[in-house]
């Protein structure tokens, strides 16, 4: 039987096809999303979806950056280093990604982030300049809740650094405030059917390593 529950069978997908999304689908999943809870309310996200020639656009210009290998500026700075329990995770990430797509794999993945994964949909999720890590939990949770909501109605979907990593670019094709940051993009599509890039599911730590239970 197929699953149903949404949080097993939502999973990354990193190559969809050129099927537009109808607009009013997109504004769907953005209403579904704001269910998120949030700090007293305050709901301090905001969401801005680029399609069509937006996005073509947008796509471009970003390819010309990644080829000239320009350097990347994101108005809110990952992590630089990380303690050892996360780097664990994300090199045990890297090691098991090579294992299930091969070398051929990695350099189609490379491509794929070049064009942003030829996503016919793209929301940018900024919040309020110097905000507490409360609000950026909230955002977290409405993006979820996007991701969620994708999944429900057939699409897929995949947060990713390289969707905001040049922020000009976005900000050239928007009205977003300066006292907001571009936190994170999701790009959202139909899967390409049968591509490792759509099927690709990560493992994730057993509960030993995540959860403590005191009776």
């Amino acid at each position: 039987m197929e699953n149903t529950n949404l949080l097993l069978q939502r999973h990354s997908i990193r190559d969809f096809t050129d099927k537009e999304i109808d607009i009013e689908l997109l504004k769907q999943i953005i209403a579904e999303a704001q269910r998120a809870p949030s700090y007293e309310n305050s709901q301090p996200w905001k969401a801005y979806i680029a399609t069509g020639e937006t996005l073509k656009n947008i796509r471009k210009v970003h390819a010309e950056k990644v080829a000239a290998r320009q350097r990347s500026y994101t108005e809110v700075v990952p992590p630089r280093e990380w303690k050892e329990y996360p780097k664990n995770n994300v090199a045990n990430y890297m090691k098991e990604t090579e294992e299930l797509i091969g070398a051929d794999g990695i350099q189609d993945l490379l491509a794929q982030n070049a064009v942003l994964f030829n996503a016919p949909a793209i929301v940018y999720l900024t919040l309020p300049k110097d905000s507490s890590l409360y609000s950026a939990y909230d955002v977290g949770a409405f993006g979820y809740g996007i991701l969620l909501s994708a999944c429900h109605h057939g699409l897929g979907a995949v947060p990713a650094y390289e969707l905001i990593r040049y922020p000009d670019e976005i900000r050239e094709n928007f009205d977003i405030s300066e006292e907001e940051s571009i936190l994170m993009g999701i790009a959202i599509g139909y899967p390409t059917p049968d591509k490792p890039l759509s099927t690709l599911v990560m493992s994730r730590n057993s509960l030993d390593n995540v959860l403590q239970i005191n009776k």
